[in-house]
C-alpha cells in the first residue's frame, strides 16, 4: 500500500498557497519587469523627460547635469509644491503632491493622460541624499506604464533616508493596490505636509 505523506485537502492548500505567493510576486514585480519586456518605445527626440523635484537650485542644477549627458535635449517637468521655489526659467509644472510619495504617483497620473508619441525614459533630479529614494518609488509608479527610469548615480543614503525609502516602497505598493499612499493612517502628519505646501 504506498505511503500517503499528504491527504487531499493538505495538497490543495500547498497549491494554493504556492500559487497566491507566485502571483503575488509577480504582482510586485510587475513595475520591474514591463519595462524590460515591454518599454515605451523611444522616438528620434523627446524620448527622455528630467523631472525636478521640489525646485531649489541644487535640484535645477543636477537637471542640468543630467541634460547635458543625454544625446537628445530632453523635456523637462517640474513636480513642486505651490508655495515651493519658482523655476530659473519658465517649466511645464505639476503643483501637485507634498511629499516624495504623493508627488511621484501625480506624476504617474499625469503620464496616463499624456498623448502618444509617449516619453521613454525620465530622469529624477532632486538632493543627491534624496535620489535613491525618489528613483525607486519612480520605477515603482510608472514601471508598470513601461516607463524607464534612467540610471543614476547616487551616493549611498543616509540612515534616515533608508528608513524612509522602505516607508514609501510600503506606500507606492498600497498605492498600486488601491489608489491611495496611505496618508489617512498619519493624518496630522499628513495636514501638516498639506498646509506647508500649501496644496
Amino acid at each position: 500500500m504506498p505511503l500517503v505523506l499528504f491527504g487531499q485537502k493538505p495538497r490543495q492548500a500547498l497549491v494554493a498557497l504556492l500559487l497566491g505567493t507566485s502571483a503575488a510576486g509577480l504582482w510586485l514585480a510587475w513595475p520591474w519587469i514591463v519595462p524590460l519586456v515591454s518599454p515605451v518605445p523611444p522616438s528620434t527626440a523627446g524620448s527622455d523627460l528630467v523631472v525636478v523635484l521640489d525646485g531649489g537650485s541644487g535640484h535645477f542644477a543636477a537637471a542640468d547635469r543630467i541634460a547635458h549627458a543625454l544625446p537628445q535635449p530632453p523635456g523637462r517637468l517640474l513636480i513642486r509644491c505651490p508655495r515651493g521655489t519658482l523655476p530659473p526659467q519658465p517649466t511645464p509644472e505639476l503643483l501637485q503632491g507634498f511629499d516624495t510619495a504623493t508627488q511621484i504617483t501625480a506624476l504617474a497620473h499625469w503620464f496616463r493622460h499624456q498623448p502618444s508619441p509617449r516619453i521613454a525614459r525620465v530622469w529624477i533630479a532632486t538632493d543627491p541624499d534624496h535620489t535613491a529614494r525618489a528613483v525607486v518609488l519612480a520605477r515603482i509608479a510608472l514601471g508598470s506604464q513601461g516607463i524607464r527610469v534612467g540610471l543614476a548615480d547616487w551616493p549611498t543614503p543616509s540612515s534616515g533616508e533608508r528608513r524612509k525609502l522602505l516607508r514609501d516602497v510600503l506606500r507606492l505598493t498600497l498605492w498600486r493596490a488601491t489608489g491611495s499612499t496611505g496618508t489617512w493612517l498619519a493624518p496630522q502628519v499628513a495636514a501638516r505636509k498639506r498646509a506647508d505646501c500649501g496644496v
